[in-house]
Order: C-alpha cells, then sequence, then structure tokens
C-alpha cells in the first residue's frame, strides 16, 4: 500500500513539473487561447536602426499572422525590408486552438539602410513632405471612359479637370510612420484621410494580343482618390489598376467586377506637382 501511494505522489509530482514547465503547452492542449503574455515573440532590426526586421514566434504550437504594415505573413520566423521612418507597430495575431490571441511589437527606424521597391518614391517621395498629386494639366481629359483592359486613356466619356468633381483638389501620399494617404480640398481643408498599399506583382494583359496592360495594383484604405468612382457611380473607388506610375506620372483604371475586355473601365490620370 505505502509503495502504492508513493507511486500516485510521484505521478502527481510529474504532471504538476511537466505543466508548470510549459504553461502555454497546457494551455492550448485544453483547447484555450493563449494569454498574451506567454507568447514567445522576437521582433528585431538586423542592424542598429535599420530598416531590414526579422519577425520571429517561438511561441509552441500557435500559429503565425503577422502585419507589418506593408503587407502580411504567415511564417513562424520571416525578414521583411520597411520603407518608412519613426516608431514602427508590428501586429501578431496567434492562431491557437481556441481562438486567437493578439500581441504588438514597436520598432524605431532611424535609416534606410535596405533597398526598397522604386514604387515607395514614386508615390510618395523620399522626404518626410510626402508628394503631392493633382490633376495632369498636360492633357485635356484626366478621368472618363474607355475600354477596360485594352486602353491606356478614356476615350468615350471624356471628362475635362474643370468637369470633376474637384477640379483644384489634390492629393497626398507619405510615408511618415507608415503609408498614409490624405485627399485634400482645394483650400487646403483634409478631405478624406487613409492609407494606401500596391502589388505590383499583380498585372493584368490585353487579350487582344497578350501584352502586358496594367503593372500593378493600389489599394486604397479610408479614402478615394480625386473624383473616386467609376464613372456613371457613386459607389467609392478603393482599388485600382496601376497603368503608368513614374517620378511624374500616375494612370490608374478600375472597373465593376467582372468586366470584360472592351467593356467600360474608368480611368484617372494625375501628374505630381513640382
Amino acid at each position: 500500500m505505502k509503495k502504492y501511494y508513493v507511486g500516485i505522489l510521484s505521478l502527481l509530482f510529474l504532471m504538476l513539473a511537466f505543466s508548470s514547465c510549459d504553461p502555454v503547452c497546457s494551455r492550448i492542449s485544453e483547447g484555450g487561447i493563449v494569454d498574451s503574455t506567454f507568447l514567445k515573440l522576437d521582433v528585431h532590426a538586423t542592424t542598429d536602426g535599420g530598416n531590414q526586421i526579422v519577425m520571429i514566434n517561438n511561441t509552441p504550437k500557435v500559429g503565425s499572422y503577422w502585419n507589418y504594415g506593408t503587407g502580411l505573413s504567415s511564417a513562424q520566423n520571416d525578414t521583411v525590408v520597411l520603407p518608412f521612418i519613426g516608431e514602427q507597430t508590428i501586429t501578431f495575431t496567434g492562431l491557437c486552438d481556441g481562438g486567437t490571441v493578439t500581441a504588438k511589437r514597436k520598432i524605431d527606424i532611424k535609416q534606410i539602410d535596405h533597398p526598397v521597391s522604386p514604387e515607395w518614391t514614386y508615390f510618395a517621395g523620399s522626404t518626410s513632405a510626402g508628394k503631392t498629386w493633382v490633376w495632369d494639366p498636360t492633357v485635356n481629359y484626366v478621368y472618363g471612359e474607355g475600354g477596360y483592359l485594352t486602353e491606356q486613356a478614356p476615350d468615350w466619356t471624356l471628362i475635362s479637370q474643370a468637369q470633376t468633381d474637384d477640379p483644384d483638389g489634390y492629393m497626398v501620399f507619405d510615408l511618415n510612420g507608415g503609408p498614409n494617404f490624405t485627399k485634400y480640398k482645394a483650400d487646403g481643408t483634409v478631405n478624406e484621410k487613409g492609407t494606401f498599399s500596391f502589388d505590383m506583382s499583380s498585372t493584368k494583359t490585353d487579350p487582344d494580343d497578350n501584352s502586358q496592360w496594367s503593372i500593378g495594383t493600389l489599394t486604397l484604405t479610408g479614402a478615394t482618390v480625386l473624383s473616386g468612382h467609376l464613372v456613371g457611380s457613386t459607389d467609392a473607388q478603393y482599388k485600382y489598376d496601376i497603368l503608368v506610375l513614374n517620378d511624374n506620372v500616375m494612370i490608374l483604371c478600375a472597373a465593376a467586377a467582372g468586366t470584360a475586355a472592351w467593356d467600360s473601365g474608368t480611368f484617372w490620370l494625375f501628374r505630381a506637382k513640382n
């Protein structure tokens, strides 16, 4: 009998020791959600104050979902390059058996010592002031309809700058702490404010000759471009095909879901303000 009690006590001791040494695994095995204080996350720059960031989730049995401002990652261990200067917040969502847990980690970027995609500079410039975009004053028609997936500018419904919703409005893209987008009225007051992102791998081809038609996709959140709706619609348009983007010119197009080639697409023609 004495040996029996000793055996039971030994078993209980081992169970307690196991559960106390790894509370994270214990909580997950019970189908619960891990408390954020138990997450084992390592987020750091590869150089002092640099813009290349390593994100590591060392938490056992917890899946990863990182939001680092310019994109998302589901890797347990990932390295990204951010184009921003200043304090950045990286949001981690842990995937547990019983649900999700969220935690934030902050980093301070003091220098851009790893190259970033040139599109960041095309959109937002290289200074804290950002980059201002206006309707293109060098063309007669800055907004209108044309053949989707086939044309590069409007040639059906033609709308001049003076005929747009906001002829003297302007837009500013900047990278002060994140990818910021602000649309202003002519008098300088803020019309809408949000964020922007782009995907230069999201391209489309002209089915007539299989040539590349668009060079990427621009997505705005919380705001739209000037006259930010399809021609004939009042619904806000937040996603655009990028047809041209360089230091001086930005041409965008969008169409209703399912629009076929040569059906109606809406075009926006902008130019960087010097």
